[in-house]
């Protein structure tokens, strides 16, 4: 088991090159604590998806996908005395396992950075002054941090950083949080209505309140059902479910504030979003009532969008047994992949978006899909063993 863990940024010269081409992952944790990663392509045009071979790998150990940067994955599982964290790289099959951090309490959300080169870990976590018994208040946040170059971790206190952490959620079920987003140099975390941004180059944090925020003490976050993070033309969008519908927002650039400033409900300060467009739940299950039926298959609180692909201008959507592309443009659907889903209640099926280098694609053993054709997963099917 050794011999496989090595330094992800070996093959930086292979993973800086993937420029634009994007797929998914669907990861599969068995009841026994085993687990599969099934890579799926995307066609650009069509928006359908295919399995790539080469890419797909198992696991014997209990494993949980925390979040995907440039070619890279971030995993946790058990470790002796805390979870330990592994980089990996699909393409190579090599992982290399972090040392230990040096966080006492519960770390609340972590993410991966890279660029091409060097990579960093960051774990945020709450800050608490344990001799005196204080904590956790607003703004007592941490980040430990790790760089594949010093081969360390150190501690980082944002300094003047409002954020409310009243009621943190553990790491331990990544399944419940939005998974984090590495874009324009930046890690972004969805936390009780917030988005908490860590520029890594900068070393320095900010706070922008989500375009759901609603200051009322009686919102919660289970108000809206599933958030997705995801980048777009160099873009972070946000899209979010709720009893409405399905919403994706796009978070202002500073040269966009003076277009929107106009409008009587825009608040430079403490909105920075701007409404791309809203899919109506009843309008979604007009397009095609064989795979939204309401009230049987799909409902607001199971739509779980993951990905979107800009040159087809498509939209993800997982629900239970099935994902679907919802064309943005002509408002069409398509089913495009099935997986075993034996209830309602059987939540161990997550996806999430994977940039692919050119020579996964080159390499890669399954074939080009027609138009309408759906895959099915092969779960529990024999694939690449890896060992953590």
């Amino acid at each position: 088991m050794e011999d496989q863990k090595t330094d992800c940024s070996e093959n930086s010269s292979i993973l800086s090159d993937m420029g634009g081409s994007k797929g998914f992952v669907c990861h599969y944790r068995f009841e026994e604590g085993s687990s599969q990663f099934i890579f799926l392509d995307v066609d650009q045009e069509t928006g359908g998806v295919s399995i790539n071979n080469t890419l797909s790998f198992s696991t014997s150990s209990y494993l949980q996908t925390i979040s995907s940067a440039n070619g890279l994955l971030l995993l946790s599982g058990f470790g002796e005395s805390q979870l330990s964290y592994h980089v990996f790289n699909p393409l190579t099959k090599r992982p290399e396992t972090l040392p230990p951090h040096g966080i006492t309490g519960e770390v609340i959300r972590s993410g991966l950075a890279f660029d091409g080169k060097q990579y960093q870990v960051v774990l945020v976590h709450v800050f608490k002054d344990e001799e005196n018994g204080l904590g956790p208040l607003p703004g007592h946040i941490e980040l430990e941090i790790f760089s594949s170059e010093t081969g360390a971790w150190r501690k980082r206190q944002p300094f003047r950083l409002s954020f409310n952490v009243e009621v943190p959620v553990s790491e331990l079920f990544t399944e419940l949080n939005t998974a984090p987003l590495f874009s324009n140099g930046a890690i972004h975390w969805e936390i009780n209505g917030r988005l908490l941004v860590y520029h890594v180059k900068d070393d320095c944090c900010e706070v922008i309140e989500l375009p759901n925020f609603s200051e009322d003490p009686s919102w919660t976050p289970t108000m809206t059902f599933r958030r997705c993070l995801w980048e777009s033309e160099g873009r972070v969008r946000y899209t979010y479910t709720d009893f409405d519908g399905v919403h994706t927002w796009n978070l202002l650039e500073e040269c966009e504030h003076a277009v929107y400033s106009h409008s009587n409900l825009y608040d430079r300060e403490k909105h920075r979003w701007a409404l791309v467009y809203t899919i109506d739940h009843t309008g979604l299950a007009k397009h095609d009532p064989d795979i939204l039926c309401p009230g049987n298959q799909w409902g607001p609180h199971n739509i779980s969008p993951f990905a979107y692909v800009e040159d087809s201008e498509t939209m993800y959507l997982q629900l239970p047994g099935i994902v679907v592309a919802h064309n943005t443009k002509t408002r069409g659907l398509q089913k495009v992949c099935g997986y075993e889903f034996p209830d309602m209640e059987f939540n161990c099926c997550s996806f999430f978006p994977f940039i692919q280098s050119n020579e996964s694609h080159q390499k890669k053993a399954s074939k080009s899909l027609q138009a309408g054709e759906v895959v099915d997963l092969p779960i529990k099917q024999e694939v690449n063993s890896i060992s953590f």
